[in-house]
């Protein structure tokens, strides 16, 4: 049996869902990950496999398990606004099944170049590259 790794982006020093979320009993779809800034930017939980529905949104994907069943470190990038991924190289085959975390409210480019700066590195400790 395969264990999926305690992904490190949803870990309470670094996300946390939204309190109207939580009471709602909607923690599994909203959450907020924390930059480096200190700031909090709020995510939606997606299929990947609809992620070319959400032009101009800032991806998060869950860590996965690498050889030696080391977690791999989480992929961030974003979509453009033709529905394309653009970020580190990510094969089709490390996208089957997993879940994506979305940040739809950065309104222009510079405003997702400001949040992924922010959200770089944050995911990477202990982590096969």
């Amino acid at each position: 049996m395969i264990r999926r790794p305690s992904p490190s982006f949803l870990d309470k020093s670094r996300a946390d869902a939204p309190r109207a979320a939580t009471e709602l009993g909607l923690t599994d779809r909203y959450r907020y990950l924390l930059g480096r800034s200190g700031k909090r930017y709020l995510f939606s939980t997606v299929p990947v496999e609809r992620l070319g529905e959400y032009p101009c949104a800032i991806v998060v994907l869950e860590p996965t398990i690498g050889r030696g069943g080391r977690p791999k470190k989480a992929w961030i990038g974003e979509i453009d606004r033709d529905g394309k991924r653009r970020g580190a190289r990510l094969a089709s085959r490390d996208l089957s099944g997993r879940m994506a975390l979305v940040h739809l409210l950065a309104g222009d480019a510079a405003q997702r170049r400001t949040v992924l700066d922010d959200l770089d590195g944050l995911f990477e400790p202990e982590c096969e590259g």
